[in-house]
């Protein structure tokens, strides 16, 4: 067995013996955030490795049965590595300066993309007041707020519904100049138990895949902008989610 093989060994001792509790994670934190995605990413390396040791080695026949599931293993590793830079790149875009953002015209590009990309059983609604303040923030980090907010939505309407997204100037004497963004879907909607718990880290509902860091990302965001954010769910009726962002006045 070479050195390099004898490493790849080594990792997998090492992550398989990592406790789940053993991991500390502030969600809040640029660097807690790079700490996890960094982790997935040496996991997604072992287990490319571990793949390639298999389809070298001399004791396992390659046929036409193997090599479709290796090749579709190599793909789902791929996407998962692309995934894992991508987030690298959003966590720490959101400590990007600060930036003018049409807000407006950011809503705009996000119906865009999801449109071209989503099933056409998701209808949007968008309304963007045309008396909206400028809002100073990092481009990136907007777009990855909003967007993952669509995505709990969309997820939210396995049957197909409507996403609703407002932005409104805040015109309250009684309240710091500002935005208000509400998105709103008409799907699943959650419990009080799980609606109370909504925001903690790697907490989700979902079967599979990834989940439990959308909603600890978009509050991220909304601290750092000094904004508020709020959440209004019950089973049957949906969800709302309220993000009040103040601007410079």
């Amino acid at each position: 067995m070479s050195q390099s093989d004898t490493n790849i060994l080594a990792d997998e001792a090492y992550f398989s013996h990592t406790r789940p509790d053993a991991i500390s994670f502030d969600a809040n934190s640029a660097d807690g955030i790079f700490g996890v995605v960094h982790d997935l990413g040496n996991l997604i390396q072992v287990a490319t490795s571990a793949l390639n040791m298999i389809s070298r080695s001399p004791d396992i026949e390659m046929g036409p049965t193997l090599l479709p599931i290796f090749a579709s293993a190599r793909i789902s590793l791929q996407r998962a590595g692309t995934l894992v830079q991508q987030t690298m790149r959003l966590a720490s875009d959101g400590n990007a300066a600060a930036e003018p953002v049409d807000i407006g015209a950011c809503l705009v590009e996000i119906e865009a993309l999801a449109k071209a990309t989503w099933d056409r059983n998701i209808a949007f609604e968008i309304y963007a007041s045309e008396t909206l303040p400028i809002f100073r923030c990092s481009r990136v980090g907007l777009q990855s707020a909003i967007m993952n907010l669509l995505l709990n939505a969309r997820d939210a309407m396995p049957d197909g519904g409507v996403i609703s997204i407002v932005a409104t100037a805040i015109d309250d004497e009684r309240a710091a100049a500002g935005i208000e963004l509400r998105i709103s879907d008409n799907g699943l909607g959650m419990t009080e138990d799980v609606l109370r718990r909504a925001s903690d880290p790697f907490f989700t509902t979902k079967a599979s895949g990834l989940g439990g860091l959308g909603l600890p990302m978009v509050n991220r965001f909304v601290q750092e902008a000094r904004g508020h954010l709020r959440l209004e769910s019950e089973p049957g009726r949906g969800t709302v989610v309220t993000l009040r962002l103040p601007v410079e006045g």
